[in-house]
C-alpha cells in the first residue's frame, strides 16, 4: 500500500490514476486480442516442438509485448519518456512477467494437465494490475513528463505537413 500512497499526489490524484488504469484496461483488451490471435495461430500450427502450448504462449507474449509498448506509451500513460529507455524498462517488466507467466502456464498445462484455454485466461488476468504498476512506476514514470494524445496527434500532423 505504501507504493500507492507514494504514487498519488496533488499533481497526480487518485482520479487520474483510476482513469489511467481504465485506459490501461481498454488498451489491454486490444493487446490481449492480438495476443490471443497469435497464440491461436502458434498453438494450431506449431509442429516443431512437443511443448506446443507453452511455446505458443512464450512467442505470442513476446510479440504482443512489443506491440503493447507503442499503445501503452502513447495512449495509456501519455509518456514523454525517452523511447529507448522506456522500451528497455517496459521490456524488463514484461520480461520478468514473461518468464513467470510462461513457467506458470507450463506448470498448469504440462504438469497439472489443465485445459490450455483455462490456463491462458488465468495467466493473462493474473498479472494485470501488477503490470500496470510496473509500467506506471518504472517504465513510464510520472516524473518523465507527459504528452497528451492531442498534443502527440497535432505534432504528428504538423510533421506530415512539413
Amino acid at each position: 500500500m505504501n507504493i500507492m500512497v507514494n504514487l498519488v499526489s496533488d499533481e497526480y490524484p487518485w482520479s487520474k490514476l483510476f482513469r489511467e488504469y481504465l485506459m490501461y484496461c481498454a488498451v489491454g483488451c486490444v493487446n490481449v486480442t492480438i495476443f490471443f490471435i497469435l497464440y491461436w495461430i502458434f498453438a494450431n500450427y506449431n509442429t516443431w516442438t512437443g511443448y506446443v502450448e507453452t511455446i505458443a504462449w512464450a512467442i505470442s507474449f513476446l510479440l504482443s509485448s512489443i506491440q503493447a509498448f507503442v499503445l501503452h506509451r502513447w495512449l495509456t500513460f501519455e509518456s514523454d519518456s525517452n523511447i529507448r529507455s522506456s522500451f528497455y524498462r517496459m521490456m524488463l517488466v514484461y520480461g520478468v512477467l514473461w518468464l513467470v507467466s510462461t513457467i506458470t502456464f507450463g506448470i498448469m498445462v504440462e504438469v497439472l494437465l489443465m485445459d490450455q484455454w483455462i490456463s491462458w485466461a488465468i495467466n493473462t488476468t493474473a498479472f494485470g494490475f501488477l503490470t500496470f504498476l510496473g509500467l506506471r512506476l518504472y517504465a513510464f514514470p510520472i516524473m518523465d513528463g507527459r504528452v497528451t494524445r492531442k498534443e502527440r496527434l497535432d505534432a504528428f500532423l504538423e510533421q506530415r505537413r512539413a
